[in-house]
């Protein structure tokens, strides 16, 4: 899977520092999960047009894509909980940039 073009205002530097920032929140909540992963899961979130949508409704959705695609994570794996808490943290940071979801 090639990298998805970023059109939203999250790409760059900031979609970058958003992931960044995203790990460091998640490793002081305990969880043992690689940056890629993060970075993934953000794009992933972009490329199916997801965004948008209730953050349960992602979640659900990118942990099936993820199954589909075949792409596991240890010692978490990449269940709907575990995205969750990386959106929960993404819409904190979207906030403090002044970003609304929909333009992300």
């Amino acid at each position: 899977m090639g990298k998805v073009p970023l059109t939203g205002r999250l790409q760059g530097e900031l979609f970058t520092e958003c992931a960044g920032w995203i790990w460091e929140q998640l490793q002081e909540d305990g969880y043992q999960i690689q940056g890629e992963l993060i970075e993934l899961i953000l794009e992933t979130e972009r490329e199916l047009a997801a965004h948008t949508r209730p953050l349960d409704e992602i979640a659900r959705l990118l942990e099936d894509e993820f199954r589909l695609r075949g792409i596991r994570a240890e010692p978490f794996g990449l269940e709907a909980p575990l995205i969750r808490a990386v959106l929960d943290w993404e819409e904190d940071f979207l906030g403090f940039a002044g970003i609304p979801r929909a333009e992300s």
